[in-house]
């Protein structure tokens, strides 16, 4: 079977938390950097969990991971996909498994049977909409090349790849090969720096990689400057082109700028009451996606990432019910 997106990415289920102020001053106190992903230990997962539902606060429960939710986007908007991951024989792998399924999305992936848990990742939001993420990588941290599947990369048309996963022991391997096979098969990459703490850890390693061969980098625009050691939109952009062709910089509710080979790409934001900013990135690299595999050329792709992700934000959640995708879709068209 051919698809049009092939990804790898870490399997996690999101536990979502509205917090407060207080307990903001909290995390920070224990080293958990606001706004920004920290890796945690198990034990440490589950006492700030316990210590949020002792407070009252009920979670939201939902399949998460950052190339996932871009996947479940491009998926339900129309495009062919498949999955990369690793996940336990326990209830949260069963879940994700489903998820998948649920979304349209194609695996090969079993319930392995390990004393480590599946991937899970605690997600809070504060009164700003601001999420601060805690995730334990559990047995996504045994993800190895051998994982990567040469004859699915083989037979799509995108390969998209999640910064994240580098934090895993052989996250690297595992990147090295798929983007050696892209490139030997004329696939084309997509890569997402996920995270400052990513670009701070790895800069080396995705440096090395995307030398390789990347058509297409996401980032926001912390990453950006942490990765080009620069502030300035000129001095990053001339960085960006040694690596990529196509380059795309959310900036929140200011909207995103880029280039492509066509040249600067500047798209306005669009007005939305946010909630949540968890998963809109995400929302953003799944819908551009699609629409690149629509024939759209990158400007009008990151229109509709933009619009699409103008809309997860006046939600709480990393996703949308399905009809939700639908519906953005079809109001875009008419926009």
């Amino acid at each position: 079977m051919e698809y049009d997106i092939c990804s790898i990415g870490s399997a996690l289920v999101d536990l979502t938390f509205k917090i407060d102020d207080e307990f903001v001053k909290q995390i920070e106190q224990k080293g958990i950097v606001k706004g920004g992903m920290t890796l945690i230990e198990k034990d440490d997962q589950n006492e700030l969990v316990e210590e949020l539902i002792q407070s009252g606060k009920i979670p939201d429960k939902a399949c998460g991971g950052s190339a996932t939710n871009s996947v479940v986007a491009a998926s339900l908007f129309g495009s062919s996909c498949f999955m990369s991951c690793i996940v336990g024989d326990d209830e949260n792998g069963k879940f994700y498994l489903e998820d998948l399924s649920q979304n349209g999305i194609n695996h090969n992936s079993n319930l392995i049977n390990s004393e480590m848990p599946s991937g899970q990742c605690l997600v809070m939001v504060s009164d700003d909409a601001e999420r601060t993420m805690c995730t334990n990588l559990g047995i996504n941290s045994e993800f190895s090349a051998q994982n990567v599947d040469e004859e699915i990369i083989k037979n799509s048309n995108y390969l998209f790849l999640e910064g994240y996963l580098l934090a895993s022991p052989e996250g690297f391997d595992s990147f090295k090969k798929a983007f050696n096979l892209a490139k030997k098969y004329n696939v084309k990459v997509a890569l997402s720096l996920s995270d400052i703490f990513i670009v701070n850890t790895f800069k080396e390693e995705l440096k090395e990689l995307i030398s390789t061969s990347c058509d297409l980098i996401f980032c926001n625009e912390g990453e950006a400057s942490e990765f080009a050691n620069s502030n300035s939109e000129e001095e990053i952009f001339k960085f960006f082109k040694n690596y990529s062709p196509k380059l795309l910089v959310t900036q929140g509710p200011k909207g995103c700028i880029g280039y492509d080979e066509e040249g600067p790409i500047n798209i306005p934001g669009i007005e939305a009451n946010a909630i949540d900013t968890n998963g809109a990135g995400d929302m953003f690299a799944g819908a551009v996606i699609s629409s690149l595999n629509q024939s759209k050329n990158l400007k009008q792709s990151a229109e509709f990432g933009c619009f699409a992700a103008s809309k997860i934000v006046q939600n709480s959640g990393p996703r949308l019910i399905q009809e939700e995708y639908v519906k953005i879709k079809e109001n875009f068209s008419s926009y």
